[in-house]
């Protein structure tokens, strides 16, 4: 029996989910299925939340909808310690690294580029969906 992975996602990947067919959504059916361990924050969901509202618009229905598909993923929710700052670009990045360590998390999984840049941090790997799916069908 495979042993389920425990992953952060980035909410790009969550965000796209929702938008389009394609990698994201496969891995949020991964952890819809348990088949993958999602970890989030606070932090994380309050940025998930100010995208829905602020750049897509989204209804108060639609935000309520999402976020209990959001909430159906996420198998614990973490609560970060330390705040770090390994992302200089984009200060919000940090926050998925911090709940990616606080959950000990083997992977982070994003679509954005400051972060893949690093590869790894602390023993997370850091990949894209397609990379995560890649090395998660093996």
């Amino acid at each position: 029996m495979k042993v389920s992975p425990l992953v952060t996602l980035d909410t790009n990947v969550i965000i796209s989910s929702f938008l389009t067919p394609g990698k994201s959504r496969e891995i949020i059916d991964l952890a819809a299925r348990r088949k993958i361990l999602v970890f989030s924050s606070p932090q994380l969901e309050e940025e998930l939340i100010k995208t829905l509202r602020g750049k897509l618009k989204y209804s108060d229905e639609e935000l309520s909808q999402a976020l209990i598909s959001f909430k159906e993923i996420v198998y614990k929710y973490v609560y970060p310690k330390n705040k770090l700052k390994v992302i200089a670009q984009d200060e919000t990045d940090n926050r998925i690294i911090e709940a990616g360590v606080e959950g000990n998390a083997e992977y982070v999984v994003t679509g954005d580029k400051h972060l893949l840049k690093i590869e790894k941090y602390k023993g997370i790997k850091i990949l894209s969906p397609s990379g995560f799916l890649n090395l998660y069908s093996m």
